[in-house]
C-alpha cells in the first residue's frame, strides 16, 4: 500500500521570502540567491536559508516574476500542426522532437511542446517563450501568422519556406529523384507514388496535376517533383500515377495499396513519400500474394527503425532526424548563421527494390549531397 502523502499547503498557507528573511536575520537579496544564485552564499548559510523556507513553505521566487524581471523565459517552443500525440506515435517526428529535446537540455533551456492548429492557436500566441521553431506547418496556416506577429526569433524545420527566417531540412527533391533513378536503372516502368497529405481536406484517392499544383504542403510536393522529374524528363513515357492519403502511417499505406493494385495497368514499382506508408503498402500487397521485391518493388523515405525490421527490409532515404532537432536549436540561437541549412541524407538500398540482394543484413549506402 502506497503511504499517504501530505497535502499541499494553500496560497495563502505559503510563506513568502520577507518571512524567510525575517527569520534568518538576512536581506531578501540573499534569500532569492539561495534559490537562483547559490555560488553566491556558503553551503551553510544556503542550507539554513532553505530549511527556514520549509518551515513556513516557501517554495522560491515566483517563475513568472523573475521572467517579467529579466524579460526572459529561459526556454522555446516547438511548434507541430498535428496533435501532439502523432509526434509521439510517428518515429521520425519523435526522433526530431528528441534531438530537440536533446540540445534543451545541454543549454539549460525549458520546451514547450504546442500544438499549432484549431483551439491551441491561443497557446501559441501567448506562450512564455523566448523562440519558437516551426515544424511542418502548413504555409496557409493561420499558427503562421499568429506566431509570425509575435515577433519572437524562430527558425523553420522541413516546412513552409518563409522569406528571411532560418530553414533546416534536406534537399527533399533530390533525395526523391535519387529514389526514382535507382528503381528506373532496375527496368521499371510503370510506377505509383503514394504520399502523405497535399492538404488538410482529408483526400484519400488519386492526384492530377492540378491538385498537386494547389498543394498546402512543401514537403510532399518537392518528393513528388523530384519523382517525376527523373520519370517524366525527356518525354520518357514511364507510367505514373499519384495516390494521396489521408495520413502517414501503415493503414494509410494499406488503403492505398487496395486502390492503386485493384487497377488493370498495376504498377511494378511503388514510390511512398514515407516509411510507414511503404511499410503499410508492402503488407497488403504480400495479403494479394504479390511478392516484393519481385513482382513489386516498394520504396520508402526516412529511414525509420522499423525500416530494418520488416521483411523484405525496406529501402528507403536515410535523414538524421535528431540532427535535424539539435540544428534546430543552434540556429534559433544563433549559433549557426547560415538561412538555410540543408541536412545529408542517404539512399539506403535493400531487398524491397533490389533482388539480387539474398542476405537479411546486406544493405548499400549512397551519399547524396
Amino acid at each position: 500500500m502506497l503511504p499517504s502523502l501530505p497535502m499541499k499547503p494553500s496560497l495563502k498557507a505559503r510563506g513568502t521570502l520577507r518571512d524567510v528573511a525575517r527569520l534568518v536575520g538576512v536581506s531578501h537579496t540573499t534569500v532569492s540567491n539561495a534559490f537562483s544564485r547559490p555560488d553566491q552564499l556558503s553551503p551553510e548559510l544556503r542550507e539554513k536559508i532553505l530549511a527556514a523556507a520549509r518551515s513556513v513553505n516557501y517554495p522560491g521566487p515566483n517563475p513568472a516574476a523573475r521572467m517579467l524581471m529579466s524579460g526572459f523565459a529561459n526556454a522555446i517552443a516547438l511548434v507541430y500542426a498535428d496533435p501532439l500525440y502523432h509526434a509521439f506515435e510517428d518515429p521520425a517526428t519523435s526522433a526530431f522532437v528528441g534531438g530537440v529535446a536533446e540540445a534543451c537540455d545541454q543549454r539549460g533551456l525549458g520546451l514547450l511542446l504546442l500544438q499549432g492548429g484549431g483551439a491551441s492557436l491561443r497557446t501559441v500566441q501567448s506562450a512564455a517563450v523566448d523562440g519558437l521553431i516551426i515544424y511542418s506547418i502548413s504555409k496557409d496556416g493561420a499558427a503562421i501568422r499568429a506566431i509570425a506577429e509575435r515577433g519572437l526569433p524562430m527558425v523553420v524545420v522541413d516546412q513552409p519556406l518563409i522569406p528571411k527566417v532560418p530553414f533546416v531540412g534536406i534537399d527533399d527533391r533530390a533525395a526523391a529523384g535519387a529514389c526514382a533513378q535507382h528503381l528506373k536503372d532496375l527496368g521499371h516502368q510503370n510506377f505509383a507514388i503514394v504520399t502523405f497529405p497535399l492538404s488538410s481536406d482529408g483526400h484519400c484517392g488519386l492526384v492530377d496535376r492540378k491538385r498537386l499544383k494547389n498543394n498546402c504542403f512543401e514537403i510532399p510536393k518537392r518528393r513528388i517533383e523530384g519523382y517525376l522529374e527523373v520519370l517524366d524528363g525527356g518525354g520518357s513515357g514511364y507510367s505514373v500515377v499519384i495516390w494521396e492519403c489521408a495520413g502517414s502511417n501503415e493503414e494509410s499505406g494499406r488503403t492505398a495499396a487496395g486502390g492503386i493494385l485493384s487497377s488493370e495497368s498495376r504498377p511494378t514499382a511503388i514510390l511512398a513519400t514515407s516509411d510507414r506508408l511503404a511499410i503499410g503498402f508492402m503488407d497488403a500487397a504480400r495479403s494479394r500474394q504479390l511478392r516484393v521485391p519481385q513482382d513489386i518493388a516498394v520504396m520508402g523515405f526516412d529511414d525509420i527503425p522499423a525500416a530494418k525490421l520488416v521483411t523484405p527490409r525496406l529501402s528507403t532515404i536515410h535523414q538524421p532526424m535528431a540532427e535535424k532537432g539539435r540544428l534546430a536549436v543552434s540556429s534559433l540561437l544563433k549559433e549557426k548563421s547560415s538561412l538555410r541549412m540543408k541536412v545529408p541524407t542517404k539512399l539506403i538500398v535493400r531487398q524491397s527494390t533490389d533482388p539480387t540482394i539474398q542476405g537479411a543484413d546486406q544493405e548499400t549506402e549512397i551519399d547524396l549531397r
